[in-house]
């Protein structure tokens, strides 16, 4: 063993007298060696100038750098481990820094040297200012991944921070005086914490709650001490205690990890042992039994110094110190710390420094003779795995794991990053990840049943039902000869999808609703007598699918009676128009079935179109009649379309005129409602009425309070975008098919052709809430933002197929496909929102097959993307379900993407992502950036009807599978509980 003392290693205070030097630590590349002393500073020496031969370090930096930015006694720094990227340090002004190399700044902190040769050359940043202590900082330690960071103080409190954010964890306050000393276990367990109550407490990592209180070993202890700083060995079995006596003699008793007893004891100081450090690494060494033979084995190396002002170096497996260096210092011993050296030309393996308080610092050199060699990292590390320790072997086989697998990081030891699983830090952590895997388990009831307490109507936004028992009460209709007939209604079948039974038995609807399934018969030509056209004068045109004449014996004869040509109604704007879609036909009878009632309602139109009186005076009968199941109607103008819900029927006359009666009692709701233009499409649900017409302005109507939640609202903006990335119609047949229908034209309004439109409207509907829903044949759909008066996207076939959660069905169409026709699919998902991405996806595909040979329409195949970029993207898909389903007011898909969003976000480890959107779902006061007074502009407390809080409780389970989010998830976890309380 070899002694080496500077004397230009110190600290000096005015530059005549020593001061103290509380703390010291070897920065884990071993070549800088900070010292913490009473005049308020760090100093950073260099390693080499201290071990190394004066003749060969004269231009050697001594004193690398000078740390001034305490204001009082700095009593602990400690480099973090592996790395040694920060360094943290303890004063009695009651603060801990947080510092970091600032690798852009070449020169130190420093303009000269105090210790002699060259100046400073580093400069160390305080990075973080960690507050709370309310007394002097004793002690801090790293965990051993450096997750955590533990600091304690004479306020008799223990501070867990983070390790990354270094935001505070946990306050332990357990002990009853001051706490002097802290060390982590190796494998991250335990935290021992060592206190002038006479006790070494154990701390769980996994909770941070008490599990083991040690005192007997200082049962008999009349001594007092500066410091207690403890250290845990590094194979974990074992832990070396500070101020430990044996009757009256001070020793340094070592806790078994087994029995937390004091098996063994270091003696032969002759004062109080202020410190205790292991070295870092465990020893294959040759050592002495108690016969006096030797063996080999593998050992830890232990120092320990005190008041006797003298350092013992010991081996756990023997009695005796294999060196000691008796009146080292002149005052008392305050700290140790040990350096391993893996490789270097000399035989040197370890040094250890120890500070005084006499202001001067000594550093031995060993041997491998006198301690034999490090055994590798790895086969330490694998000592470890007994005590639920997983290293560097695991992380760098995950290294080795390819990006692209798909695999769920949250749920094994390793997180996303391939370092091991962290330690759950709280109960209501550990409570979370159990709530966490019960909802990942496929529940025995829908999600939105969960959160509400009880069922939710049914209805289906794509069809505008609700599953209820069918009318069970037929509607007699007469024909126009006076027979009388019983109207088909709609029954759905008691198994398989809707779709397959509209087919068979329903004939076309008036309207197309986001659910027609069934394939529509060809289009009628322009000239057809039933409808009326006219070309809009502007750029943009539409086709959507009117109601077209039904075909085949499956059509009844009330049915498929069209009458003669009606006359629709043509408003002055249609001549300024930049949209005109096309109206149904005048039909003999539909039937039609109220959602959420077992009743039916159709219209029968007479043969004759009257007006009311005849030209001998005397009344002419109604020309319609609307029947429902408890009352009658009767019109003077033909029945166009009928919609109803179980609020509300509305229907469309001939003359323009649109009717609203009460479902139940059929009593009138107001006069007939004028508009610009005949409807083109009509819906109801619930409450709501839509009207979109012909010259494609939308609005929705609230019908129990009689106000618009979408004022006339032009459906162009849809138009102009879909024909921006449509395929461009070649020339040639089509240009001359245009030139031919504009010849025929006659007495139509007579305006610029353009080219023939590539995309329509192929279906409309309205959601319980008010919500406006459209899709096209390329397959996207839209909504409308009320409040912010502009459409969204909500759902495009083409936008996120790099998702994992990209709708991408495995079934083809069912039915034959139509241009601008909605195609029959066999449905696979049940929510409002998942029915449109299969729609849109099946449509998109069909509306490709027949373009043919135009461009502008690729393929949807699935996209090749490295696991980094998929996930990325999936995030970012998920997030957009997330909102799109609040827009549209779905609950079943808020609840489902909700969930998917979390479990991602638990994959990412995205702590900002997640503090986002928990926030958002915590709302004021408690959530960051929000405050109680600007709650009712800010937050809405409802995600499409359900409360965010409630979301949030779903949500914190989940994310609590990853524990790099503990800290943040245990927040607001601790926050809703006193908002739900």
């Amino acid at each position: 063993m070899r002694i080496v003392k500077p004397d230009w290693l110190h600290h000096d205070a005015d530059k005549k007298k020593l001061t103290a030097i509380f703390s010291l630590d070897f920065h884990p590349d071993g070549t800088r060696l900070a010292t913490a002393g009473m005049d308020n500073k760090i100093r950073l020496w260099s390693t080499r100038a201290i071990t190394g031969d004066s003749a060969e370090t004269t231009d050697e930096p001594r004193l690398l750098s000078t740390l001034t930015a305490h204001s009082g006694a700095v009593m602990c720094v400690r480099f973090s481990n592996n790395s040694g990227r920060y360094m943290a340090s303890g004063a009695d002004d009651m603060v801990v820094l947080i510092w970091e190399k600032d690798s852009q700044v070449s020169t130190g902190n420093l303009t000269g040297n105090l210790a002699g040769g060259p100046g400073p050359t580093e400069t160390w940043r305080p990075l973080r200012r960690l507050t709370g202590h309310e007394s002097d900082v004793c002690d801090l330690a790293w965990s051993p991944d450096n997750r955590f960071l533990a600091t304690c103080g004479l306020d008799n409190t223990i501070f867990i921070w983070d390790g990354r954010t270094f935001e505070r964890i946990k306050k332990l306050t357990d002990h009853s005086q001051f706490v002097k000393g802290l060390t982590f276990d190796p494998a991250g367990r335990y935290l021992a914490s060592q206190s002038d109550d006479k006790t070494l407490r154990i701390w769980r990592t996994s909770d941070w709650a008490l599990h083991k209180t040690v005192s007997k070993p200082f049962e008999d202890n009349i001594f007092s001490t500066y410091f207690r700083r403890p250290s845990w060995s590094p194979d974990g079995e074992c832990i070396a205690t500070a101020n430990a006596a044996n009757g009256k003699a001070p020793v340094a008793a070592v806790v078994s990890r087994d029995s937390w007893d004091a098996d063994l004891s270091f003696v032969g100081h002759r004062g109080a042992i202020e410190a205790v450090r292991f070295n870092p690494r465990v020893f294959a060494a040759t050592s002495k039994d108690d016969s006096g033979d030797e063996k080999a084995g593998v050992v830890t190396i232990c120092a320990a110094g005190g008041q006797d002002r003298g350092v013992t170096v010991w081996l756990t497996s023997q009695h005796m110190p294999i060196a000691a260096a008796t009146n080292l210092f002149t005052k008392n011993l305050m700290d140790l710390a040990w350096h391993t050296v893996e490789s270097g030309d000399s035989d040197v393996v370890a040094l250890l420094a120890a500070c005084s308080y006499d202001g001067t610092v000594a550093v031995m050199e060993f041997t491998q003779a006198e301690l034999g060699r490090p055994i590798p990292i790895d086969d330490q590390e694998k000592m470890l795995e007994k005590y639920g320790f997983a290293g560097r072997r695991r992380r760098r086989k995950r290294a080795r794991i390819d990006d692209d697998e798909d695999d769920d990081d949250s749920g094994g030891d390793d997180d996303a990053d391939g370092r091991p699983k962290p330690l759950a830090e709280s109960v209501e952590q550990l409570r979370l990840e159990q709530q966490g895997a019960e909802l990942s388990k496929v529940p025995k009831e829908p999600p939105i049943v969960q959160i509400t307490g009880g069922p939710v109507p049914a209805r289906d936004l794509a069809s505008g039902t609700t599953d209820v028992p069918p009318a069970d009460m037929p509607v007699p209709v007469r024909t126009k000869d006076g027979k009388k007939r019983v109207a088909p209604l709609f029954v759905r079948p008691l198994g398989g999808p809707r779709e397959a039974m509209q087919r068979e038995t329903m004939p076309p609807p008036v309207t197309t609703t986001v659910g027609t399934a069934a394939p529509a018969a060809p289009a009628a030509p322009a000239s057809a007598p039933e409808r009326q056209t006219v070309d809009p004068p502007l750029w943009i045109e539409a086709r959507v699918l009117g109601t077209r004449q039904m075909r085949g014996s499956a059509a009844s004869a009330a049915t498929s009676h069209v009458l003669g040509p009606q006359s629709l109604v043509h408003a002055q704007s249609i001549s300024a128009a930049r949209v005109l879609l096309s109206v149904p036909k005048v039909l003999a009878q539909i039937p039609s079935s109220p959602d959420g009632k077992p009743q039916a309602i159709a219209y029968n139109n007479s043969t004759s179109s009257g007006s009311g009186v005849k030209a001998d005076g005397q009344s002419q009968p109604p020309a319609a009649r609307l029947v429902c199941t408890k009352w009658t109607k009767y019109f003077s103008s033909a029945v166009v379309m009928l919609a109803s819900s179980e609020l509300l029927t509305a229907a469309s006359l001939a003359d323009g005129s649109l009717h609203w009666f009460d479902t139940h009692s059929g009593a009138r709701l107001l006069p007939p409602l004028m508009g610009e233009a005949h409807p083109a499409h009509l819906k109801c649900a619930h409450k709501y009425c839509l009207l979109l017409d012909a010259v494609g302005v939308l609005t929705v109507w609230d019908a129990e309070r009689l106000e618009t939640t979408v004022d006339h609202v032009s459906i162009a903006p849809l138009l102009y975008c879909a024909e921006l990335s449509a395929p461009i119609a070649v020339a040639g047949e089509d240009g001359q098919e245009d030139k031919e229908q504009a010849a025929e034209a006659g007495d139509r309004i007579r305006a610029p052709r353009r080219h023939r439109p590539a995309v329509a409207l192929t279906a409309v509907d309205v959601s319980e809430t008010g919500v406006p829903l459209l899709s096209f044949s390329d397959g996207r759909s839209y909504t409308y933002h009320v409040r912010m008066h502009t459409w969204l996207r909500i759902a495009s076939p083409s936008d996120h197929q790099a998702s994992d959660h990209y709708m991408r069905p495995s079934a083809e169409p069912s039915g034959p496909v139509t241009d601008g026709k909605p195609v029959a699919f066999a449905r696979t998902t049940g929510t409002p929102l998942g029915y449109l991405q299969e729609l849109g996806y099946h449509q998109y595909q069909a509306t490709r097959q027949l373009n043919g040979r135009k461009p502008g329409m690729p393929p949807l195949v699935a996209r090749q993307a490295d696991g980094a970029v998929r996930r990325s993207v999936t995030l970012d898909h998920v997030e957009q379900l997330v909102r799109a389903a609040v827009d549209i007011g779905s609950k079943d898909d808020v609840v489902r993407y909700v969930d998917v969003l979390a479990r991602l976000l638990a994959q990412s480890g995205d702590a900002d992502r997640s503090s986002y959107w928990l926030a958002s779902l915590l709302g004021p006061p408690l959530s960051k950036g929000l405050c109680p007074d600007d709650c009712p502009q800010t937050w809405d407390p409802r995600m499409a009807g359900i409360p965010k809080r409630r979301l949030l409780e779903r949500m914190l389970p989940l994310l609590a599978a990853n524990r790099n989010l503990q800290s943040l998830v245990t927040e607001y976890s601790t926050s809703l509980k006193l908002l739900l309380s």
